[in-house]
């Protein structure tokens, strides 16, 4: 089917008197990079008191910097939703400790279930490449995903391939029964490339071996556009708390007594690596550039809560002659959004009847639209969120908390500060934009709780550590007693 779909593109192209090289160089490249926990004010574009992020800024700048872009509150759900554009009521991911599937034993592996944006792109002639967190693809990772090559983080003393032995360090436990110790993402890391377990030793920083590893890949000659899929496990702290220190500071490093500062400082440095390297290889006009983040920061009641500064990420997308450079845009946008966008760019098949729930960027971003859509929504566990320029209505969660959620009036802003909350609708008005919202979050609707399976996995859910918030408060109360 791949190779059927490619010479269909290439005679059609040669057909309307371009060469098989011009019209693969005419689908665009996609870097898709997605950081760890961060919020839109760490980053100077976003925020002038924020730490000087000159690289990032020079991508808002020249390229789209929305200020209103929802991931979901938490890692696992942000990524199966962003990788296969599809809602958790088609994949299972409401959290990463509730996953509503078919078969408990891949519960874990949207991927085995579900298209993602590599399987798509790869089957319509693009080679592609993961580097960084093996767990953006719920922890699966071989050809199967839809990437031809892999540098990854061992999430998991299980993900050591079998017959090897990693002499690097570990990190801490995770607060769950049993759980082992983490292998070292950061200084003396455990590094999978392409399979095989890679030596490292105490000077070598895991983020450096896959940013080189990407910057190898984007250099070379490639016969076919590529997709470059980067989820850093920056700025996430290690299992068991702390935060490494960065190259910068000398080598070797150790993996806590680091700071956010130095992390952001990296990370910036970062982006501008793979920009240059993009421009080394004569591909920076064909490619386009995504940065975002899996979901807000995890100091300041934002991760796994289920109000807007949850799900708020920065979202900078940028393309010399792809991108119209608009700047700051007040545009909703959702993380759905993502895979129907590169499926746009890049002109290439789904099989039929899949179904995508995002909305494809690209009429937008080429300048074709003035406007993208009317409403986003999100979800962390049992609890759902959506909201409208001037309406947001959060934390609704029936099984928790309230089946109606908190009701706030935006006036059009996106600063949280300057939010009216309604409460219980009193006004025609306020009753009719809690309707409307209400309405939105059906889109992605509730599984039933009367099904057995979706019972078993609630139970399951309400013995775990890591539950989700409704507020800035404290953690969901436990429900069964069993």
């Amino acid at each position: 089917m791949k190779h059927r779909l490619v010479y269909c593109f290439l005679v059609i192209a040669a057909w309307m008197g371009s060469s098989p090289l011009q019209a693969e160089q005419a689908r665009p490249n996609f870097l898709v990079v997605v950081v760890d926990d961060l919020s839109p004010r760490h980053f100077s574009c976003y925020d002038s008191k924020a730490q000087p992020t000159p690289h990032i800024d020079a991508l808002a700048e020249t390229g789209v910097m929305f200020r209103t872009a929802w991931a979901t509150p938490m890692c696992s759900s942000s990524r199966a939703l962003l990788t296969t554009g599809r809602y958790p009521f088609r994949t299972g991911v409401w959290h990463n400790d509730l996953r509503i599937n078919e078969k408990r034993s891949d519960r874990y592996n949207w991927t085995t279930r579900h298209l993602t944006f590599a399987q798509a792109l790869r089957d319509n002639g693009y080679r592609t490449v993961l580097v960084g967190n093996n767990m953006a693809l719920g922890g699966q990772v071989d050809e199967s995903v839809g990437f031809d090559e892999f540098c990854h983080r061992a999430d998991q003393p299980s993900a050591i391939p079998a017959g090897e032995v990693f002499t690097g360090l570990y990190e801490g436990k995770y607060n769950f029964p049993n759980a082992p110790l983490i292998p070292s993402r950061y200084w003396h890391p455990c590094v999978i490339e392409n399979g095989r377990l890679k030596d490292t030793g105490p000077e070598d920083f895991g983020p450096d071996i896959f940013t080189d590893y990407l910057v190898n890949f984007i250099k070379r000659e490639h016969d076919a556009p590529f997709l470059a899929y980067y989820p850093l496990n920056l700025v996430h702290d290690i299992a068991g708390g702390g935060l490494p220190t960065m190259p910068f500071r000398g080598r070797p490093g150790t993996n806590k007594g680091g700071s956010l500062e130095d992390m952001f400082r990296y990370i910036d440095a970062t982006i501008g690596r793979l920009v240059a390297a993009l421009e080394e290889a004569g591909q920076r006009d064909h490619t386009v550039i995504i940065f975002t983040s899996d979901n807000g920061d995890s100091k300041n009641g934002m991760k796994m809560h289920a109000t807007e500064d949850g799900p708020r990420v920065p979202l900078v997308i940028n393309g010399p002659g792809l991108v119209k450079p608009l700047g700051s845009s007040g545009a909703l946008v959702e993380f759905s959004d993502i895979f129907p966008t590169l499926i746009d760019y890049s002109g290439a098949g789904l099989p039929n009847g899949h179904a995508l729930d995002g909305k494809s960027l690209r009429p937008f971003l080429t300048g074709e639209s003035a406007t993208h859509r009317e409403w986003i929504m999100s979800y962390i566990a049992t609890a759902r969120m959506a909201r409208t320029k001037d309406w947001i209505l959060e934390a609704v969660d029936p099984f928790y908390g309230s089946g109606s959620g908190r009701l706030y009036r935006t006036k059009g802003d996106y600063r949280r500060s300057n939010y009216v909350l309604v409460g219980e609708a009193q006004t025609t008005e306020e009753r009719a934009a809690h309707a409307k919202l209400m309405q939105i979050l059906e889109t992605n609707p509730w599984p039933d709780r009367d099904d057995p399976k979706v019972a078993a996995e609630l139970r399951s859910y309400d013995r775990m550590p890591y539950k989700h918030f409704l507020d800035t408060g404290k953690l969901v109360q436990k429900i069964y007693t069993d």
